[in-house]
């Protein structure tokens, strides 16, 4: 493999952006000839670039260009908003609309993106919400699980978009004072670094376990926890963001709690299909109030987990999926 070159950074300001510039060029032309190569060398019929790194996009573009294959763009998040450094929001926002517009077809998770670049860019995407194996014959576990504690667990990452959700949770179990309440975290995160981003109090933490395991965590727990920050510095990027973890907390069973913006894509789906409590502000005691809620009504936590099945089986589903997957593919090639 060739060895990546790049032009030393200097401390002077002006001379130092040029640099950057020039080495973010340099890195996707060399990405870009590598790629090019691999889809000659595997005989590919098509490129499908995704959102999750800042190159992949232009390179996708420019590999697929080179080699003469349609171009298709699977956007996990908002490409030009994602960004939290000026120079790579600048450069997704000014080369985003020629990629996005370039593409046989785009994909997005869910429906406030898919509004979102059609209103930007003119496209209209294909809404593919993240997928989930749905196969579990296991019966429902009786709620709660054991008498002596209630459990709200919550899998995944934890970072800045969801720092500030958490400590509203834990201030609001703070301020019920209900011994069986506990907040169970299964994260790769280490614990001292929650706990410096104040994530204390009546919680217990979890090593990132695999996904055979957090099923079944998650069919076990009482309260699924779904958060998104409310003080973010990337809104635009919480309100059309889609976790990953959506489905699988729709297809456990179990009453979901979706702590989120009441602007953004969790709160609206939730609450449009009545999948689960919606807490859509960062007021502690309105979060207060959700709890109590999900506590003293059974039957409608029933509801909400029936129709979370049934939603789980219609957007989430691997075979719904890859049906407009193939759609989408087939769609370009006539």
């Amino acid at each position: 493999m060739t060895a990546k070159r790049s032009i030393p950074i200097t401390n002077l300001p002006g001379i130092r952006t040029a640099q950057s510039a020039a080495n973010m060029i340099m890195q996707i032309m060399q990405r870009t000839r590598a790629t090019y190569h691999i889809l000659r060398k595997e005989k590919c019929s098509a490129l499908i670039a995704c959102t999750g790194d800042l190159y992949d996009l232009p390179v996708g573009y420019l590999a697929s260009r080179w080699a003469k294959l349609p171009f298709f763009i699977y956007a996990f998040d908002d490409y030009a908003r994602q960004w939290i450094r000026p120079g790579q929001r600048l450069f997704a926002e000014h080369f985003g609309p020629i990629i996005m517009r370039s593409a046989k077809g785009v994909i997005v998770p869910n429906e406030f993106l898919r509004d979102e670049y059609k209103e930007r860019y003119g496209i209209v995407p294909v809404v593919i919400h993240n997928p989930c194996d749905l196969i579990d014959s296991k019966p429902l576990l009786p709620w709660p699980a054991e008498p002596s504690e209630i459990k709200i667990v919550y899998t995944g990452a934890i970072y800045h978009a969801n720092y500030n959700a958490f400590r509203n949770l834990l201030a609001a179990l703070q301020l019920m004072g209900d011994a069986r309440l506990k907040l169970h975290l299964y994260t790769s995160q280490p614990v001292a670094e929650l706990e410096e981003k104040g994530i204390l109090g009546p919680v217990e933490f979890h090593p990132h376990l695999s996904l055979s395991e957090i099923t079944e965590v998650q069919r076990r727990a009482d309260i699924l926890f779904l958060p998104l920050a409310f003080n973010s510095s990337i809104p635009d990027v919480i309100r059309t963001s889609a976790p990953g973890k959506m489905g699988e907390y729709l297809a456990s069973g179990r009453p979901v709690l979706a702590h989120a913006p009441k602007d953004s894509f969790v709160s609206w789906y939730f609450r449009t299909y009545n999948t689960g409590q919606v807490a859509d502000c960062a007021d502690r005691e309105a979060l207060v109030q959700a709890l109590k809620q999900i506590l003293d009504e059974p039957a409608m936590r029933r509801q909400w987990c029936e129709n979370a099945l049934g939603r789980a089986q219609k957007d989430f589903s691997l075979s719904a999926a890859h049906i407009k997957f193939l759609k989408v593919l087939n769609a370009s090639a006539g």
